[in-house]
């Protein structure tokens, strides 16, 4: 084997291999820049596709709410059985009556309105007045249930006693529902977002 004894750098050989060397990082740099996503946000975003959005927020006070409800309700009053439904100073209340052997009884129904993460308003019963009659908070909610004529969104759980309202699930022409996101009595104050759904 030969060995340059001579200490002359061959400048020709690492003008190559430098030249090699430029012509690899190019085109390394190239590809890398090809391959890579624009937008790497949208590669690691999911898409979901919302069945509504969003299009406002209202709130109202007690007054304003209860003419709301009563005028709602005109449609599902019937000859043998009307009620009310309305807020009051510290509790949501029911009023209708109970019949018992052809009477009627006076009835009313006491809540305290909780908002659901999914926007429902959750009734639960707190006290109820049949007249004298000692009946149990179940047989009165299992009797509002059968006997009344209720929107299709209000359910009622006599187990639970409890009576959901689900805001989210109303029906109408123009797709618009709402979700609550304050029920506060004392304060006078109810605010609902406004939802519309996507055709």
């Amino acid at each position: 084997m030969k060995q340059n004894l001579s200490g002359k750098i061959n400048w020709w050989k690492w003008g190559l291999l430098l030249l090699l060397a430029i012509n690899v990082a190019f085109v390394g740099v190239v590809a890398s820049r090809l391959i890579q996503v624009r937008e790497p946000s949208a590669e690691t975003l999911k898409t979901t596709t919302a069945k509504s959005v969003k299009v406002g927020t209202f709130t109202t006070n007690k007054e304003q709410l209860n003419d709301t409800v009563a005028t709602y309700l005109k449609d599902y009053q019937s000859k043998k059985f009307t009620y009310k439904v309305y807020a009051a100073s510290s509790s949501i209340l029911f009023e209708g009556s109970y019949e018992l052997l052809g009477y009627e009884v006076p009835l009313y129904v006491y809540f305290e309105p909780n908002r659901l993460e999914n926007g429902a308003v959750q009734l639960k019963v707190t006290s109820f007045s049949v007249g004298t009659l000692p009946l149990p908070e179940s047989e009165v909610l299992q009797y509002i249930k059968s006997s009344y004529d209720l929107p299709d969104f209000v359910t009622i759980s006599p187990k639970k006693s409890t009576i959901t309202i689900n805001l989210q699930s109303m029906k109408n022409d123009a797709g618009i529902y709402l979700k609550a996101t304050t029920i506060d009595l004392v304060n006078d104050n109810f605010s609902f977002d406004i939802f519309k759904k996507k055709s």
